[in-house]
């Protein structure tokens, strides 16, 4: 199968709890594969799991929101669901495609694909958030260096290579 991930996933074997919406009792499960963007999931069988649930890794107390993306005979794969692009997609969509989004509901369109406002809108929000992670990446490099730490700054030197 060819691999279209964003990220490479590391292989793992985690302990897991799925917790359902509307429901007290967690299901067990375990991670098999794993990146920033996603995971696969092994459960009992005959557990039957939500498009949309959370998922609490290990002994994690605070639980990511997850969307199946694809199901299989040994498990499933899942999305974790970042609030924050949820949140930028209703902004956008409120504030920059709600015209187009209602004309292209009361027009005739292809059943089931995506259209081209869907697409741009879409192409948007991935570049927004691409751009917060490059901003966050970079804070995370300057909150490294020794000044912002509270230390005090030395210059970098050579190693002294013995001859």
């Amino acid at each position: 199968m060819l691999e279209r991930r964003r990220l490479p996933r590391q292989q793992c074997n985690l302990d897991a709890r799925i917790f359902v919406p509307r429901s007290s009792t967690p299901i067990p499960c375990v991670i098999t594969d794993i990146s920033t963007h996603g995971s696969f999931v092994r459960t009992p069988k005959h557990s039957s799991i939500p498009a949309n649930f959370d998922l609490s890794i290990g002994m994690s107390s605070l639980p990511r929101a997850c969307r199946i993306a694809r199901r299989e005979a040994d498990g499933f794969g899942v999305e974790f669901l970042d609030p924050v692009r949820h949140e930028v997609e209703e902004i956008l969509t409120e504030h920059a495609f709600k015209e187009e989004l209602l004309f292209e509901a009361i027009s005739p369109a292809l059943k089931g694909e995506a259209t081209m406002t869907r697409v741009r809108l879409r192409q948007t929000v991935n570049a927004i958030m691409e751009l917060i992670e490059r901003r966050n990446a970079m804070s995370w490099q300057h909150a490294t260096q020794p000044e912002l730490l509270g230390q005090p700054h030395e210059p970098c030197r050579r190693p002294s290579i013995a001859a």
